[in-house]
């Protein structure tokens, strides 16, 4: 983005969005726009992408399967998003890190619709797949005149990446036999049910995943004013982390109700965590707190 956007270009975002786009492209001089998915699908309101679409509309950015919420892109979005970008000659950037974390759906990636290739960037990272996201490699796949504005900008940013880890990339991860992806999918699916059941059974409300390894849900059964508020009373007294959602918004207001949950860790956990019950039973307790204090 700092190679191929300049200031004053409009960049429309799909909100919530992962926090670094904003960042990036405010360094970038870039001017914000954001297009709201809502539960419970999450799905692209196209008519207001297109009336969002103007004629200083630099590049749309997408990341598919979608952090935080875990959204997939559907093709008829993806074509629709498409066919807007060739028509009014705007660049499109994705992230698809999660591609190979795709349960209910196949993953598109948007570079092999018709038209496409000439006008995006394609990003990816050996982090999600590998689970090694402390490496810090990835790559931009685009056509030799986006890909000259992504080479001068990495030239003054990263520079170069230790070069044993970019070895071990190519010989061993990036040619990992189609097993790898399998047993993947499938350690994936089976924690992500069991993080779904027992959201389900303390009394959240759980929106579908369809892809990475995130879960977004409804805090608001429980009482607490916001994401925020929610999430430090789980720290604080049920030692549980989730990541309020409000900080993936332009407007944090849009996400107070929504909070994220993870399910890329082990099954079995250890003795520092609470289990199902003793959440149940705390988030019983800011309930019957919550009742008290309307009382008085």
């Amino acid at each position: 983005m700092l190679g191929l956007i300049n200031p004053g270009d409009e960049v429309i975002l799909f909100a919530p969005f992962y926090d670094s786009y904003e960042a990036t492209l405010s360094m970038a001089g870039a001017k914000i726009k954001c297009i709201t998915l809502r539960p419970p699908d999450f799905s692209v309101q196209l008519d207001e992408l297109k009336s969002t679409i103007s004629e200083n509309t630099r590049a749309i950015l997408i990341n598919t399967p979608h952090n935080p919420t875990g959204k997939m892109f559907t093709r008829e979005e993806l074509n629709v998003i498409a066919s807007l970008c060739i028509e009014n000659d705007v660049l499109v950037f994705t992230n698809e890190v999660y591609d190979k974390l795709a349960f209910e759906m196949d993953h598109i990636s948007m570079a092999s619709l018709p038209g496409m290739y000439e006008q995006m960037v394609t990003m990816n990272s050996l982090g999600k797949t590998f689970s090694l996201t402390g490496w810090k490699i990835g790559w931009a796949i685009a056509p030799p005149h986006l890909s000259w504005g992504v080479r001068q900008a990495h030239s003054f940013l990263t520079f170069a990446t230790s070069t044993p880890m970019q070895h071990a990339t190519t010989a061993t991860a990036l040619r990992a036999p189609e097993s790898y992806y399998e047993e993947l999918k499938r350690d994936y699916m089976s924690k992500k049910a069991i993080l779904v059941e027992g959201l389900k059974a303390v009394g959240f409300k759980v929106y579908p995943s369809s892809g990475t390894y995130f879960v977004v849900v409804d805090h608001t059964p429980f009482g607490l004013e916001n994401d925020i508020a929610f999430c430090e009373y789980l720290i604080k007294e049920v030692g549980v982390v989730a990541i309020p959602t409000s900080v993936f918004y332009l407007n944090p207001k849009d996400g107070k109700k929504l909070v994220r949950f993870t399910f890329c860790k082990d099954e079995g956990g250890d003795s520092k965590e609470c289990s199902w019950k003793d959440e149940r039973e705390a988030i019983e307790e800011v309930r019957i707190r919550n009742a008290q204090a309307s009382v008085i």
